[in-house]
């Protein structure tokens, strides 16, 4: 009876132990999950269908917008079964559509054509404008990489004396920073 007894007690606790195994590595396992999805992780994929993709839709498709019928004046969609025409013009002959489809298209590289001529070039700008921005800029660059205190400074002096005289004293405050 003691020997049975023990048979027991050892079986008991190799299946305590065993419980205690699988629970821990499913707490563990939960918690990677939730850690994963909180940071955005992306989990490791096992054999199957993941859960998580399968109810997420999937991205809808790009349409291409309807192909009308050639025949001016007809707003009817084309369909492949009527030869790329609407079911109103099937019985028209192929030259003819044809010819529709060929003026559409030199009507829509005219209109194209229109579009490029009606835009208007640039002004060409005056060397005293070019000096000008040319000017702005090198002020904004020099500003760029002062403090606040000598900054406030180059603005003053832009107010008194001018953007030349601030573009000088800039480059003297960022050659003393050095």
């Amino acid at each position: 009876m003691p020997k049975l007894q023990s048979n027991i007690t050892a079986l008991i606790e190799n299946f305590a132990r065993q419980l205690v195994a699988a629970t821990e590595a499913s707490a563990a396992q939960r918690i990677r999950e939730a850690l994963a999805e909180a940071f955005g992780v992306p989990q490791k994929r096992g054999p199957g269908r993941p859960k998580a993709l399968a109810s997420v839709a999937k991205p809808a498709k790009a349409t291409r917008p309807k192909q009308l019928c050639p025949v001016p004046g007809c707003k009817n969609p084309a369909a492949p079964v009527f030869g790329m025409v609407c079911a109103k013009h099937k019985d028209v002959p192929k030259a003819q559509i044809k010819k529709y489809r060929e003026q559409r298209k030199a009507k829509g590289a005219a209109a194209a054509t229109a579009k490029l001529v009606k835009a208007k070039p640039a002004k060409p700008s005056s060397a005293k404008l070019n000096r000008a921005r040319k000017l702005q800029g090198q002020y904004l660059g020099a500003l760029r990489g002062l403090g606040d205190a000598d900054r406030s400074r180059v603005k003053q002096a832009v107010r008194t004396k001018g953007v030349v005289e601030a573009l000088k004293l800039a480059k003297s405050l960022k050659t003393a920073r050095k």
